[in-house]
């Protein structure tokens, strides 16, 4: 009787398990769409590893209920990403998954505006524009079943000071600092194409009624505060982050995707994730959809 309810036990606990490991399979999935600045695989100037956000972000979301997939690729556009990477990604995608969408910084062949229209592309390819791109990377993942967000473009450490003498080269000072440098002048870029990346993105999610993180002044804003100085230790050039900078990247993502309405990643979220403060209010466009 002993041996048959020890081996009763055991295979209790065996099938537990197995269907322990199904249910893991099964998890929803974050699906990391962008460029070089979510997937880095590169090495900087200081021959330190550079690391796209998409990594560390892993660490704010509790693995036992939320797969990350980093599906990012260096060098990419909306453009090149959606005819390469996104007819691999598309299929991955099931019911109940999120996709995390950002793109702009590479995006400067890419035809300007929101519309339809088009121009020839390579091979002949009609090539679209950035706001057709990211629309239909959009509705192809919602017609999956996944919850798409979008992000507003990665600051760039590029940065600037209003006093005339004073000239950077990305964050490093081109000439030597005027006697009357004033370390509170400096600011960085917010934004490619001067902030339109931002703004279109904005303007596909209003009209999409997707949820909008302003990942672009989230960012500027705290790196002003820290100083240009301690900002340009974290990357290795003016896109490229170190781990560190990858986390704090992360962190401020993770503040966005809190801070939105009815924000379904919060029960997603590890201890990391949850000690996070959500972001004001002022970044987040919540687009909800008009009552029928």
């Amino acid at each position: 009787m002993k041996k048959f309810l020890t081996a009763f036990i055991v295979a209790c606990f065996l099938f537990h398990g197995f269907d322990r490991a199904l249910a893991a399979d099964e998890l929803p999935s974050i699906f990391v769409c962008g460029d070089s600045t979510a997937k880095n695989n590169g090495r900087g100037r200081s021959g330190e590893a550079m690391v796209g956000w998409g990594t560390p972000i892993a660490e704010f979301f509790d693995s036992a209920k939320v797969t990350i997939k980093n599906v990012g690729h260096a060098g990419t556009s909306s453009l090149t990403y959606y005819n390469g990477d996104w007819p691999k990604v598309l299929p991955q995608i099931k019911t109940g998954d999120y996709v995390l969408l950002v793109f702009g910084i590479n995006d400067g062949t890419t035809p300007n505006g929101l519309g339809p229209e088009t121009r020839p592309g390579r091979g002949g390819q009609a090539a679209h524009t950035y706001g057709w791109y990211m629309t239909k990377m959009i509705t192809d993942a919602e017609g999956k079943g996944a919850r798409v967000t979008l992000l507003t473009v990665t600051t760039r450490n590029i940065w600037t000071n209003s006093n005339p003498a004073v000239k950077y080269r990305d964050a490093t000072p081109a000439t030597t600092l005027p006697s009357n440098y004033d370390a509170s002048l400096d600011r960085i870029e917010r934004g490619t194409g001067n902030g339109k990346y931002t703004q279109w993105i904005k303007d596909v999610g209003a009209v999409q009624h997707v949820q909008v993180f302003d990942l672009t002044n989230f960012c500027a804003d705290l790196y002003e505060k820290m100083g240009r100085e301690n900002v340009n230790k974290l990357y290795s050039d003016h896109n490229h982050t170190y781990m560190l900078g990858a986390e704090i990247v992360a962190s401020s993502i993770v503040s966005g995707l809190k801070a939105m309405d009815n924000s379904p990643f919060v029960p997603l979220l590890s201890d990391k994730g949850r000690a996070v403060q959500p972001a004001d209010a002022k970044y987040i466009s919540n687009n909800p959809a008009p009552v029928k």
